[in-house]
């Protein structure tokens, strides 16, 4: 089997290519920072990115310990105020406990209906944290009983981020 070597030339010529390479995104000239952050680009796109999940047992496990939180008609938010290493101003997680749901079908509906309360309603959040120049860590955990209704679920997930202002 014949094995290939990088020669010398093939670096120039990736760095000609009008692709994006992990290079060009480890560099600081490619990565945005929080203080660029406009809100604005997100009226009308209602998005729920990669980048914007909370992920990470570190900060996961620091959330709990250190966070604060809000609640509402079973909805639990821990939040924590802390700089962040992404573009939006906050990460966010869902958790529905195992405990109260033993069907894995129950538990993923219920984060649905949350992932989609929020991403519908973090713009007006957004642009809360961006005035304060603040960014968080924040995750959502339902402790009820009986599987919620849509608005129910955007309700309290509109109540619970609010409330984190007036605190």
């Amino acid at each position: 089997m014949e094995e290939k070597y990088l020669h010398a030339e093939e670096p120039e010529a990736e760095r000609n290519s009008p692709f994006l390479t992990r290079r060009d995104l480890n560099s600081p000239s490619a990565t945005k920072s929080f203080a660029d952050f406009d809100v604005s680009l997100l009226k009308g796109k209602n998005t729920f990115g990669e980048d914007e999940k909370l992920k990470g047992q570190k900060i996961i496990d620091q959330l709990f310990k250190e966070g604060k939180s809000v609640s509402t008609n079973g909805f639990t938010l821990v939040y924590l105020v802390r700089p962040l290493t992404t573009f939006y101003p906050a990460r966010v997680g869902f958790s529905v406990p195992k405990r109260n749901f033993k069907h894995a079908v129950d538990r993923n509906r219920i984060k649905r209906l949350m992932r989609e309360a929020y991403r519908l309603n973090k713009v007006s959040f957004y642009e809360k944290l961006v005035e304060r120049k603040q960014q968080m860590a924040m995750m959502f955990v339902y402790k009820g009983k009986a599987i919620p209704d849509y608005e129910t679920t955007t309700k309290a997930i509109v109540n619970c981020m609010n409330r984190i202002f007036k605190a």
